[in-house]
């Protein structure tokens, strides 16, 4: 392998893209779809926007906060701000909660909230092909229980099912604001 091959073939994949946009064509990769960041929640697939969330962290030193709700499980200092810690799987109720210690933090990015969502595991980042969007939700929404106001469409990979949350209409709904 030559020295200047990287750039070669850099050099001929946008060669190949004015090529195509001479056509009137576009070229693109997965990566020109949305970014996503996958998670499980009581063996439930979901994603969100990855816009969604700030930072992804481990629930450590958790400070739980008397007479509130059983789903909202305290509060986490990152960074020298606070964020409550809504367990995903309670708030959906599913029953069980997620172990604080082998669950991840989503910090959510939004300014006004300071909110994070406890998930069962942080798979990664995804993206979706529109050719695998569920068409009918309704026959798949019983999945997602307590979630199903906050899900707005789904996709069908590799055998499994994931459910888009929409983290600002969570953040929004009466019942994630009402702790008591």
């Amino acid at each position: 392998m030559t020295q200047n091959a990287p750039f070669e073939l850099l050099k001929s994949m946008r060669d190949a893209a004015v090529s195509l946009a001479a056509e009137g064509l576009t070229y693109s990769s997965q990566s020109a779809g949305v970014k996503n960041i996958a998670y499980r929640v009581g063996g439930v697939n979901f994603y969100c926007d990855a816009r969604d969330v700030k930072e992804v962290s481990t629930c450590e030193s958790l400070m739980t906060i008397p007479q509130t709700k059983d789903w909202l499980r305290g509060l986490v200092n990152s960074k020298g701000v606070l964020y409550s810690v809504t367990d995903l799987s309670l708030f959906a109720g599913f029953g069980r909660p997620i172990q604080t210690n082998k669950g991840h933090l989503l910090l959510l990015n939004d300014l006004d909230a300071q909110s994070s969502l406890l998930v069962s595991r942080v798979i990664g980042f995804r993206y979706f092909e529109q050719d695998d969007k569920i068409q009918d939700l309704e026959g798949v929404i019983d999945a997602v229980d307590g979630l199903a106001p906050f899900v707005e469409e789904a996709f069908h990979v590799d055998g499994e099912n994931w459910f888009q949350l929409d983290v600002v209409k969570l953040l929004n709904a009466e019942q994630f604001r009402e702790v008591q």
